[in-house]
């Protein structure tokens, strides 16, 4: 954690730096007015440290207000840093091609287009990450389903229920599980973020949905993050059965759910291993595996996993470098004859509330019996 910590801060606040250097050459400000403007560029680099230190001494609402503003920051200080280094790059090229061209004034001009970009961007981006779609996928199965030989699976994951994305701001997505009519509801993992104070009311809204065949979830890294006890006692106050390396029968199909890498690398501990084991075995009927993280396990025999992490990267660039760890980054794949894997982008923000080109969703997967 302190080197993560330490990492962050470098990197982080380089960019913020980055950005104060560029305005300080383009505004040409000083004494006073630098000296606020530092405070100020430091404040928002510690903030998301803040946040953490408030919430654990359950300043609640200083917290919300803090990670408002400095999550908010820095979805544009990203925007801007990619944006700029990419307008730097197309003046400089320009300036080799035409040498007498006026630099501060270019200077000048790629800095204020970046900011406006940057601005528009994450207003865009702060409206779009509320705005919740639904994600239709239909598969075909010879496997023996239910009564009309179709079942409705809807996935939710990367919610991430906390300090930002709670109350009012959980009621499109709430309403948009409620509409789709689901008969059986999973969590693909992170649930929650961070401190879990006073959210207790947000699991009783969950459990008010209603799924005829049940509600599956697994763990995602946050929920590690946010405290393994307390975690599991919301999933299961929000009516999830909570499935850590274990496998499940429900509605004619069988139901494998795996903790996440967070917690315990597969097989390394006796339950994990037995867990791997019995997803290797061939079965008949329908076979899904929940797992967080989208790696695939080549031994398993299983019709569908549903993951979700990624994001699909949230925030424009990030997809770009989401799919250096992650190739599959967001959508349905096909792996195998009959063996397929599908990434949510997830239906909530970690961090800035802000989407940028990766809209939140919401997955309904109709199980249709093959004729």
């Amino acid at each position: 954690m302190a080197l993560f910590l330490l990492t962050f801060l470098c990197l982080y606040g380089g960019i913020n730096f980055y950005f104060f250097f560029r305005a300080r050459a383009v505004l040409h400000f000083s004494g006073i007015l630098q000296a606020i403007a530092l405070l100020s560029l430091v404040l928002l680099i510690v903030a998301p440290i803040l946040v953490r230190v408030l919430e654990a001494l359950h300043y609640e609402t200083l917290a919300r207000t803090v990670a408002c503003i400095g999550y908010v920051w820095m979805a544009f200080v990203f925007t801007f840093f990619f944006l700029s280094l990419s307008l730097e790059l197309i003046r400089l090229v320009h300036k080799l091609i035409v040498p007498d061209t006026a630099t501060v004034a270019l200077k000048t001009a790629t800095f204020s287009l970046a900011v406006f970009l940057s601005a528009v961007l994450v207003i865009y981006g702060y409206f779009d990450a509320q705005q919740v779609r639904l994600k239709h996928l239909q598969i075909e199965t010879a496997a023996v389903l239910p009564e009309n030989g179709r079942l409705r699976i809807v996935q939710i994951s990367d919610v991430h229920v906390g300090i930002i994305i709670r109350n009012s701001r959980l009621d499109p997505v709430l309403e948009k599980i409620r509409e789709v009519k689901p008969d059986m509801l999973v969590s693909t993992g992170d649930l929650l973020d961070g401190e879990l104070d006073n959210i207790m009311n947000d699991a009783g809204r969950f459990a008010a949905i209603k799924a005829p065949y049940g509600k599956f979830a697994v763990l995602g890294n946050h929920e590690y993050y946010a405290g393994l006890r307390r975690s599991i006692e919301f999933t299961e106050a929000a009516g999830f059965r909570l499935l850590r390396d274990e496998r499940v029968e429900a509605a004619g199909i069988t139901i494998f759910g795996e903790d996440d890498i967070t917690g315990r690398r597969p097989g390394e501990t006796a339950k994990s291993a037995a867990f791997q084991k019995a997803l290797a075995e061939k079965r008949e009927g329908f076979v899904l595996l929940l797992k967080h993280q989208p790696y695939i396990d080549p031994d398993g025999q299983f019709h569908l996993q549903l993951s979700g992490h990624t994001h699909g990267g949230q925030l424009f660039p990030f997809g770009l470098f989401t799919k250096i760890y992650f190739p599959r980054n967001y959508g349905l794949h096909e792996l195998a004859s009959g063996k397929q894997l599908y990434i949510s982008r997830g239906a909530g923000t970690w961090g800035p509330p802000v989407r940028v080109f990766a809209p939140p969703e919401i997955t309904v997967i109709d199980l249709v019996k093959k004729d």
